[in-house]
C-alpha cells in the first residue's frame, strides 16, 4: 500500500461518501439475515418474508448504491462533489430504512424509500446541471433505477387495481438490474477483462447510444407493466431477454476473465447467476420462483455487490494489492457469500430439512458479512487515502 498524506475527514466523505455508507449497508444486511439464522436455531419465530426482502433490497443494496452514485456521479459528470446535508440526508435515510424494516414497518420504510429515490433524483439533476462533461451512454440506466424504486414504493403505498405486485417487482428487481447494467457495463470490462479508459461522451455516436440505452431501459421498465397488467410470462420472458442480451453482447460475460483470480471468477459468476435467475423465472413454475428470486439477489446481486464494493474500497484507500492478488481478506468472505445460495437452494431442494439448509445458508451469509465488514469497514476510514 502507498501511504499519502490523510485528506481532512470531512472533505474525503464528501468525496467518497461510500465511506460513510457502505459501513451502513453491512449493518442493514445483517439485521435482515441474522433472524433467519436465529429461526434455523430454534431461538426465535422466522421473520416475515416480505420485509426480510424489501430490507435487503430498500436498506442493505440501497446503502450500497446510493454509497456508488454519490461517489461516482460527480466524478463522471466533472462537477461538485457532495454536499454535507446530502450525504446526511442520504445517511439518516439509510438508517432510517434499516430500522423501520427491521422492525417490520413496512409502509414507514416505502415512505422513507421513496424519500430516499427523490433525493438520488434531485442530486442526480443538480449535477447535470453543473456538469462539466456529458454523461457516458451507460448513465442511462441510472435514472431508470430510481424512476424504478420511486414508482415502485409509490405502487406499495397506494396500490393500483389489478397490479398489486407492480411496486414489489419494480423493488425487487428493476431498481438493482438497472444499476447492475449501468454500473456493471462501465466496471465489468475493466474488472474481468482488463479494459482501460473512459467511453467517449461528447460525439454525436455517445449521445446516440446514450438514448438508445435509455429506450432499453424504459422496455426492462415495461416488462415489470406487462408482467402486473398484460400476461405474467411474457413480462418475465422480456426482463430476461433485455438483461441476458445486454450482459451477452455490452460486458460479453460468455468469456472467462483475463487473470484467473478468484474473485474475478466470483465476479463472472455473479452476472451468470443474476441472468439464469431470470430465466428460471421465465421458464419455470410459479413453485419455483423463490427460487429464482434467491438465484438472482443472493448468487447475482449480492454477490455483486460485495465484489465491486471490494474493488471501491480497494481503489480509493490505496489496497490495490489486495485486489490484484489471491488474499484471504477477499477470497474467504466471497467465498462463504456465494456459498450462501446453493446452500439457500437446497432448503427449497429438500423441505425435509428445510430449516438446517437455511441456517447453513444464514450462516455462511453472515460469517461472509461479518469477516467483509471486519477486514474492509477499517480501510474506509480517511487514514487509508489512495495517491490521485
Amino acid at each position: 500500500m502507498t501511504t499519502v498524506e490523510p485528506a481532512p475527514a470531512n472533505d474525503l466523505f464528501l468525496e467518497e461518501p461510500f465511506r460513510v455508507l457502505f459501513p451502513v449497508g453491512v449493518f442493514a444486511t445483517l439485521v435482515g439475515v441474522i433472524p433467519w439464522l436465529s429461526f434455523a436455531l430454534g431461538w426465535t419465530q422466522p421473520p416475515a418474508s416480505y420485509t426480510h426482502g424489501m430490507l435487503q433490497i430498500q436498506a442493505f443494496e440501497a446503502a450500497f448504491f446510493t454509497g456508488f452514485l454519490m461517489t461516482s456521479l460527480p466524478r463522471f459528470l466533472e462537477t461538485t462533489p457532495t454536499r454535507w446535508w446530502e450525504l446526511l440526508l442520504s445517511l439518516s435515510l439509510c438508517l432510517a430504512l434499516t430500522v423501520a424494516l427491521g422492525t417490520n414497518n413496512w409502509r414507514i420504510g416505502q415512505w422513507l424509500f421513496l424519500s430516499l429515490m427523490t433525493h438520488l433524483l434531485v442530486f442526480l439533476v443538480r449535477r447535470l446541471r453543473t456538469r462539466g462533461d456529458d454523461p457516458p451512454p451507460f448513465f442511462a440506466f441510472v435514472p431508470i433505477g430510481l424512476i424504478a424504486g420511486w414508482l415502485g414504493s409509490a405502487a406499495i403505498l397506494w396500490p393500483i387495481a389489478g397490479l398489486t405486485r407492480l411496486g414489489e417487482t419494480l423493488i425487487q428487481q428493476g431498481v438493482l438490474i438497472s444499476f447492475v447494467l449501468a454500473i456493471g457495463s462501465h466496471l465489468g470490462p475493466r474488472l474481468l477483462y482488463g479494459h482501460r479508459g473512459f467511453p467517449e461522451t461528447t460525439t454525436p455516436a455517445a449521445h446516440r447510444r446514450l438514448a438508445g440505452l435509455f429506450l432499453l431501459g424504459l422496455v426492462l421498465l415495461g416488462s415489470f407493466l406487462v408482467e402486473a397488467a398484460v400476461d405474467p410470462r411474457a413480462g418475465l420472458i422480456l426482463r430476461a431477454l433485455v438483461v441476458s442480451g445486454y450482459l451477452l453482447i455490452a460486458l460479453r460475460v460468455y468469456r472467462p476473465p483475463t487473470s484467473n483470480l478468484l474473485h474475478l471468477h466470483l465476479l463472472r459468476l455473479s452476472f451468470v447467476m443474476l441472468a439464469l435467475g431470470l430465466w428460471v423465472a421465465a421458464l419455470g413454475t410459479v413453485s419455483q420462483q423463490l427460487t429464482a428470486l434467491h438465484l438472482t439477489f443472493v448468487g447475482g446481486l449480492g454477490l455483486m455487490t460485495f465484489t465491486i464494493a471490494s474493488r471501491v474500497v480497494a481503489g480509493h484507500a490505496g489496497f490495490e494489492e489486495l485486489w490484484d492478488s489471491h488474499r484471504a481478506p477477499l477470497a474467504i468472505p466471497l467465498t462463504l457469500i456465494a456459498m450462501a445460495t446453493p446452500l439457500r437452494l437446497a432448503a427449497d431442494a429438500f423441505p425435509a430439512s428445510y430449516a438446517q439448509w437455511l441456517g447453513a445458508s444464514a450462516a455462511a451469509w453472515v460469517l461472509g458479512v461479518t469477516l467483509w465488514g471486519i477486514w474492509f469497514v477499517p480501510k474506509m476510514s480517511p487514514r487509508h487515502i489512495a495517491p490521485d
